[in-house]
């Protein structure tokens, strides 16, 4: 059996994904011990993937004002917390009811938040760092996956009562919203189409793990003037950049392309296609 190597990465490739400089990437090498690169015969720098995923959160996380010194000693588990603002009460709240699986509780804090906040700070301040939060708990296994998809059933229910309770206006356009193949986070995609609905957009929704022919099809026969592509954290890198490139030459001359998530700021720029910030929707 031949033995595959996993892929290596150049120092270019570390940079244009993180949107670090070779130079800081360097430094930090020298002065905190990582990232520790493979050497090739040829003296040339080459990086693992791993080094590429604890980069972007070390990125994220000097880019939220953390010492660089702090974050390249953290352990994994604490430079994921430091990325996640914990001092919204309702998120506390809501994350206790999602470890005890109390879905009436559930309910009655997101209307309550909902009603204080209105809806897009609940979007952004209750729902995405909630959302933050219980994905970092499964990941370090404090939380179970039931109690996560628990939550996710709970939240869609709502989200989607929410958007079809608003009205559209044709002067708004049309939206369609959809995910990259391989790609099954719905709610993000959920948030996003209530967003748009919230200003009047018709959206069609067509939802996640979509061949890039089956999207452009879809737009073409609903008629539609934008595709807003959501992308997670994990599908952000040079394979859904070159996915999104062949969406953008399949659909008609006269449909934007856009991209949002937390997958979009860590994905290299592509000419002519959007960028959402969070839910300001475009």
């Amino acid at each position: 059996m031949v033995k595959v190597e996993p892929e290596l990465l150049s120092i270019g490739d570390i940079c244009s994904e993180t949107g670090l400089s070779a130079d800081v990437v360097r430094v930090w090498e020298r002065r905190y011990g990582f990232p520790v690169p493979v050497r090739l015969p040829s003296g040339h720098r080459r990086y693992q993937q791993q080094d590429l995923h604890r980069l972007r959160l070390m990125a994220e996380a000097v880019a939220q004002g953390h010492r660089p010194s702090l974050v390249a000693r953290a352990e994994e588990s604490m430079l994921r917390r430091l990325l996640i603002p914990t001092d919204y009460p309702q998120v506390s709240a809501l994350f206790e009811a999602v470890i005890a699986m109390d879905t009436d509780l559930m309910r009655r804090l997101f209307r309550t938040s909902l009603e204080e906040l209105g809806l897009k700070p609940f979007l952004q301040q209750v729902v995405t760092l909630l959302l933050d939060r219980v994905g970092m708990a499964w990941a370090d296994g404090s939380l179970a996956i039931q109690q996560e998809h628990l939550l996710t059933e709970v939240l869609e229910d709502l989200l989607r009562e929410l958007r079809l309770k608003c009205k559209t206006e044709p002067r708004h356009g049309c939206v369609l919203l959809c995910t990259l193949p391989g790609e099954r986070h719905r709610l993000g995609l959920l948030m996003a189409a209530l967003a748009y609905a919230a200003q009047g957009t018709r959206t069609e929704l067509l939802g996640v793990d979509l061949p890039v022919a089956s999207i452009a099809q879809a737009a073409k026969a609903l008629k539609v003037d934008r595709v807003a592509v959501s992308l997670s954290i994990q599908s952000s890198g040079e394979t859904t950049r070159k996915l999104l490139m062949d969406l953008q030459e399949r659909l008609p001359a006269d449909c934007r392309l856009l991209i949002g998530g937390q997958g979009a700021a860590r994905t290299r720029r592509i000419e002519g296609v959007e960028r959402m910030l969070g839910l300001d929707v475009i």
